[in-house]
């Protein structure tokens, strides 16, 4: 029986006959060959949402499902929501479990082997765009391929950061009233490149792992300046590191040496700070919801409490007192 339904608002089939999966996995999904055992009370479900650069899926079975995989023309983290499964590529066999996350590359064929019950995310990555990512990262682009290690570990920090991160995007996509905010979906994509790019173990790492030279003290307050000329807009750490011509991680360091938080809170601070002149603004026809899609915050709930959490009162409250 299958519970968990992540990105249900993007449903792509659910089905309980076994023939039909095997013509939609072929169909919608490229399978080579889709084979199953125990299919008495079969059901599966597949959701999947497809961003500008990424895409998430949710995958679910009652029964014991092996599918073969085209070479894909994009990079697969696959995390496990329930029960076991593995991945083989390239001769090689990673489990995908509570202890380990799966990373299949590009262009190579793989096969996924499903216990009956198992459902998991996968995260759909493209490889030029990491590389750009890890340019911007490094301030340079590096020399040679970036290859990825077939198995991450799901408790190494970075690896929890970015379940976190994945399981984050996917109830915000399900408990949105209306689509989220391109800005804001944009922000979050890019998140989660750069939160694979570090969890994950590849050709490069050891350059990100590498100290770098802090940028002068005036390079925080220009990007600080310029999130506040450019709030209302798409705040990527690419763009921010165009403006200031350092790399991504030498204006994270510097906001955490000189301000003790992340450029992306500073965004956050500035966009509340907007929230709240629209909130006191007198307009009768202010909401809650409008001021938090206004000000590019992915939901209103999450909406209310960073605001409460900054200003001392929920948003509602705001409104309330104006009125009165």
């Amino acid at each position: 029986m299958i519970l968990a339904d992540p990105l249900h608002r993007f449903p792509v089939f659910r089905t309980s006959d076994h023939e039909e999966l095997r013509h939609l996995g072929s169909s919608l999904f490229g399978a080579a060959r889709v084979d199953l055992r125990n299919v008495e009370n079969f059901e599966a479900r597949v959701n999947l949402i497809k961003l500008q650069e990424t895409g998430l899926a949710f995958g679910a079975t009652s029964a014991d499902l092996a599918i073969d995989h085209f070479a894909a023309d994009f990079i697969r983290l696959q995390i496990a929501h329930k029960g076991n499964a593995n991945t083989i590529a390239e001769g090689r066999t990673t489990d995908i479990n509570d202890r380990q996350l799966a990373i299949t590359p590009a262009g190579v064929r793989s096969r996924t082997n499903c216990e009956a019950g198992h459902q998991r995310l996968t995260l759909r990555l493209d490889e030029q765009a990491l590389l750009q990512r890890l340019t911007a990262l490094l301030g340079a682009k590096p020399k040679g391929e970036l290859s990825f290690d077939a198995m991450l570990a799901a408790g190494e920090p970075h690896a929890q950061s970015l379940s976190r991160l994945v399981l984050f995007l996917s109830e915000q996509l399900d408990s949105s009233a209306s689509r989220l905010p391109a800005a804001v979906c944009r922000e979050l994509e890019l998140a989660l490149q750069i939160a694979f790019l570090y969890a994950s173990r590849h050709s490069f790492s050891h350059l990100l792992e590498n100290q770098e030279k802090m940028p002068a003290p005036w390079v925080v307050r220009r990007i600080e300046e310029f999130i506040e000329a450019h709030w209302q807009e798409a705040i990527t750490i690419e763009r921010l590191a165009a403006e200031a011509g350092v790399s991504t991680r030498a204006i994270f360091r510097a906001f955490e040496r000189s301000r003790g938080y992340s450029p992306m809170a500073f965004a956050k601070a500035i966009r509340l700070k907007r929230a709240r002149e629209i909130l006191t603004s007198g307009d009768p026809r202010v909401s809650v919801t409008a001021a938090a899609f206004q000000s590019n915050f992915a939901s209103p709930s999450r909406f209310a409490k960073d605001y409460r959490d900054a200003y001392g009162e929920l948003p509602s409250e705001t409104i309330l007192r104006m009125r009165q």
